[in-house]
């Protein structure tokens, strides 16, 4: 919640246009798992099994302690930003939308002022090359 609440009083950065640019922060990246995609074992998978368990517990406390905070969060579909649809890149938040795109389509948007906050687990396949 330190993190959080430092981002929302940090301001945004602006890109050539002067969109402003969300903050974006990994608060925890797992480690390659052994065997990953080489020895598909049963452990290998219990620890992917495990370590998604892990993420999704501490997703949901960090869920719990913003709602407690600033409210109940509004669910919301992103997938206009992948598909080019509906969602501008000028919409506050659009382009970490598409950025979040990549890996999830629906998440939680909590709003603190004129802020949004959301929190999610994703996972990025390392096997393919990196944009």
């Amino acid at each position: 919640m330190t993190a959080l609440h430092e981002l929302l009083a940090e301001p945004f950065e602006r890109d050539g246009p002067g969109r402003p640019q969300p903050h974006h922060v990994d608060l925890r990246e797992s480690e390659p798992f052994p065997g990953q995609f080489h020895d598909e074992t049963v452990t290998a998978e219990q620890d992917l099994q495990r370590a998604w368990a892990e993420f999704r517990a501490d997703r949901d406390a960090l869920a719990r302690a913003i709602s407690a905070r600033y409210g109940p969060p509004r669910r919301g579909d992103i997938r206009r930003y992948f598909f080019d649809g509906d969602g501008s890149l000028d919409d506050p938040g659009g382009p970490l939308f598409r950025y979040m795109t990549d890996f999830f389509f629906d998440i939680d948007l909590w709003r603190a002022g004129d802020r949004g906050i959301v929190v999610e687990a994703g996972q990025d396949d390392p096997e393919l090359p990196s944009s």
